[in-house]
């Protein structure tokens, strides 16, 4: 198989997460914590198991560190993320937070000593105009329009996933990549748990246990079946292909989570919550075009 067709599958699937995250958010929990709290629970074991069954030879205090820097910036990003899904579309959100290449690009250059090109910078213009026409909405008067104050939020948790990315580049250059991913992953997990292991996400976990709710099935196909698969999908679509092109090709699951959304949303009206309006849909996707474009093209730098 051609890593393009690879590619293209895992982009797929990772769109779909979005879709069945919010979901979850949408029908079944009324706290935003109890999502983030089953993810860090399910993370923690996963995290032990790839430390415990990997090679310690170049473990360093270092590298550790980074590591867990990493599955810190990877768990606040994610805080913000559920936060702001649970209220808003989930086709406005993610592309914003998947924009953070705008961020990787500058850090790269200020610390690593990697340099941008000109295309590059107005790469990075182009997808924050992607991303501030997907944040924009109509004001309270009903007669203008502002930019979401959620997206300042979605640019915060866009900035954290850049130092996840900055701070795993780091961890494996001296670790391998599984023991690097289980200790981030450790980390992750304890920052989800403390930010999450609350009265309400508790007992509201306790309750869907009881009721044997559906949720649970969602959570578990997404986070096991779904997600898991997607990310092997990129790995090997890394290992079939040029990174630099994967990387920009993998840019577009934001499209693909437009697509689910919307089908779903004609579908079943109010499964998602989504607007589904012609002009709702249109700047939709002119946006996302705008902010794939750019990832893609910084990403081909």
């Amino acid at each position: 198989m051609s890593w393009i067709a690879v590619t293209l599958l895992s982009a797929a699937l990772i769109g779909l997460i979005g879709v069945l995250d919010k979901a979850f958010l949408h029908h079944f929990a009324r706290s935003y914590r109890t999502l983030p709290l089953l993810i860090g629970l399910a993370h923690a074991p996963i995290g032990i198991v790839f430390i415990a069954t990997s090679n310690w030879d170049d473990l360093t205090v270092g590298a550790v560190g980074w590591s867990l820097l990493a599955g810190i910036f990877w768990a606040l990003n994610a805080i913000v993320l559920f936060r702001v899904m649970a209220k808003r579309e989930v086709s406005r959100t993610l592309p914003v937070v998947q924009s953070f290449p705008i961020f990787v690009a500058p850090i790269a250059v200020i610390f690593l000593g990697e340099h941008l090109r000109l295309l590059d910078w107005f790469a990075i213009v182009v997808t924050v105009l992607g991303a501030v026409m997907i944040s924009m909405r109509a004001n309270d008067s009903g007669r203008g329009i502002v930019v979401d104050r959620a997206f300042y939020q979605l640019l915060g948790g866009s900035l954290l996933l850049a130092g996840m990315s900055i701070a795993s580049k780091q961890a494996v250059e001296t670790l391998p990549v599984f023991l690097a991913h289980g200790i981030r992953s450790v980390g992750f997990a304890v920052v989800l748990l403390a930010f999450t292991f609350r009265a309400e996400p508790v007992n509201e976990l306790g309750e869907m246990i009881r009721q044997r709710s559906p949720a649970l099935g969602i959570f578990g196909a997404n986070e096991f079946l779904v997600a898991n698969t997607g990310m092997l999908l990129s790995l090997w679509a890394i290992s079939l292909g040029p990174v630099s092109l994967v990387t920009a090709l993998a840019a577009t699951s934001s499209l693909f989570l437009l697509v689910y959304s919307t089908l779903l949303a004609l579908r079943f009206k109010g499964m998602l919550g989504e607007q589904i309006t012609r002009r709702a849909v249109a700047v939709k996707t002119l946006a996302i075009g705008l902010i794939v474009a750019g990832v893609a093209t910084i990403s081909l730098g």
